[in-house]
């Protein structure tokens, strides 16, 4: 240290610059740092997420015991070296002061199996001797009943068509010159097929209801002594799609019938698309709409995610001559900008954002290192959840009015604290992220408020696109894009058939069985989901 000092200048000027380069440097380094500190902060939020993600429950629900809590978050020795640059707080005890006991946990309920099913009664009695040893002294009065559920192995049959066949006595009979008279064959959906109607509805909800390839239920059958390979059932498929086209032309059709529609849009690899790689991404969008009491799920496969997409879907459709055109409508969907491109057409009238969203990216903040603050916001959004609770079966007026005398308040508050919270924290850090994309989209947010129709979030399109998101884990990729539009047709007639409340197997087994014999387009729209009767479809199905 002395001949440090014994080297430095002895002129003050000097002496000076050099303090003050110091400084700068200084200041350089400790800007440095906090930057590392910032990165390394960020980087424990995303190690801690991607954790919860990979081994803590599916759900975007946060524990409400870490609501009550509100502490840190303790992390574990996989992120040792990153904990140790930053000072955590330790975990806060579990609050048992307070004199809350937890909620006893309810006892189980058996519920009563459901009473459409067939039942076999089985007698069960006391063995013929312990009758003789009770004599005259006992009277018989009723039996003590349970019940179990049982299942018969599906029971795959042959349907034998008998066609008469008359001929004349001799040649001089009217008609004898044709020879043979044949009773007609029956009309069929795919002519001259080995598969009917009820096969062909069986195939079809296995593999876009139950999620089964069509290589498993080669293997099912396989089982039960049938030869059906996994080529034949897909070239039937493929060959329903000429004639379901009435019908789904008849269901678009009514998508824009209706005040709201919701619009969603997941990835699916597709195979030999014209002029695209195998890697590529292409796209399923599903639409929600319809008429009030006749909801309508129309699925469209698209090689892009460009709004060109909705805009062809819902606006593409030029009126025919002396109709009417289709009502203006809302559009509801999560923050994608081309949702907002379809939204400023004049056939819009408003542009409704998704709470669930914003809910979701709290959730996942709440996992990061400012836990107290993300679980606030998460409680506060569940103020509004609360609200549209009690007003699940309200008239869109009565909704329109609760919503502005109880929810208006409640984003009020939301906004408040979300406008003073985005200055106090890290921008690119999960809690920063999911508050400018809340102030992003705050204007779409706020719409719900306009119209008893609309909804708080886009669940009814996620809901929908759902079945597909699960079955493209089973078979992964479309072999063609024209297996891919047979497989939104399919997931249009299955969905919409959920959503009006009927079982898809029976339904489509209706459906393949009349659509053959229905030439007018009033034919075409009886066959439409929202037009059956669930109790008649079943009916149907019970008769051999």
């Amino acid at each position: 240290m002395l001949n440090t000092a014994q080297n430095l200048p002895h002129d003050p000027l000097i002496l000076q610059g050099m303090v003050a380069q110091l400084r700068e440097q200084l200041a350089t380094a400790q800007r440095e740092q906090e930057q590392q500190h910032q990165r390394i902060a960020q980087l424990l939020e995303y190690i801690e997420l991607l954790r919860r993600k990979r081994f803590g429950p599916s759900t975007d629900r946060i524990p409400e015991s870490q609501l009550k809590l509100f502490d840190e978050t303790e992390l574990e020795a996989l992120i040792g070296e990153l904990e140790a640059a930053l000072p955590v707080s330790a975990p806060a005890p579990a609050d048992t002061t307070n004199g809350t006991a937890p909620p006893p946990k309810r006892a189980p309920v058996r519920r009563p199996l459901p009473p459409h099913l067939p039942r076999v009664e089985r007698i069960l009695d006391l063995p013929e001797a312990d009758k003789v040893a009770l004599g005259a002294d006992w009277t018989f009065i009723g039996y003590d009943t349970s019940e179990q559920l049982a299942v018969i192995p599906r029971q795959t049959y042959v349907i034998q068509y008998k066609r008469a066949k008359y001929v004349a006595h001799d040649e001089d009979v009217a008609g004898a010159e044709v020879g043979v008279k044949i009773a007609p064959r029956p009309v069929q959906i795919i002519p001259k097929s080995i598969a009917h109607s009820s096969l062909l509805a069986a195939i079809v909800t296995a593999k876009f209801v139950d999620a089964l390839p069509l290589y498993r239920q080669e293997k099912i059958f396989a089982r039960e002594g049938i030869e059906l390979s996994r080529q034949t059932m897909a070239g039937l498929l493929i060959q329903l799609q000429t004639p379901l086209m009435p019908v789904a032309a008849a269901l678009k059709a009514l998508l824009r019938q209706g005040p709201v529609v919701h619009i969603d849009e997941t990835p699916v690899q597709v195979l030999r698309e014209p002029g695209r790689e195998a890697a590529q991404k292409s796209y399923m969008w599903v639409f929600c709409g319809g008429p009030p009491g006749q909801p309508v799920r129309w699925f469209e496969y698209a090689p892009s995610r460009a709004a060109a997409v909705p805009q062809r879907v819902l606006l593409g459709e030029v009126p025919g001559v002396g109709t009417d055109p289709p009502p203006r409508f809302y559009v509801q969907s999560d923050g994608y900008s081309a949702y907002q491109v379809l939204a400023n057409d004049p056939a819009v009238l408003g542009h409704a954002g998704c709470w669930t969203h914003v809910r979701r990216k709290f959730v996942e903040a709440a996992a990061g290192r400012n836990t107290s603050a993300a679980q606030h916001m998460v409680a506060l959004i569940g103020e509004l959840y609360a609200v549209e609770r009690t007003l699940r079966e309200a008239d869109p007026p009565t909704r329109q009015a609760a919503r502005q005398q109880r929810s208006r308040p409640i984003l009020d508050r939301i906004k408040r604290w979300l406008d003073s919270a985005a200055t106090r924290v890290l921008p690119k850090g999960l809690l920063g992220q999911a508050i400018g994309y809340a102030l992003g989209q705050w204007p779409l947010l706020t719409t719900f408020l306009e119209d008893g129709h609309l909804e708080i979030d886009n669940n009814t399109a996620e809901n929908a696109i759902r079945p597909f998101v699960i079955g493209r884990k089973n078979f992964l990729f479309a072999g063609s894009p024209k297996g891919a539009e047979v497989s939104a047709t399919f997931y249009s007639l299955i969905e919409t058939a959920k959503a009006n409340g009927l079982e898809p197997w029976a339904y489509l087994n209706h459906l393949f069985e009349h659509l053959p014999a229905a030439k007018t387009p009033e034919a075409i729209a009886a066959l439409l989901p929202h037009n059956l009767k669930l109790d008649d479809l079943k009916r149907e199905g019970s008769i051999l």
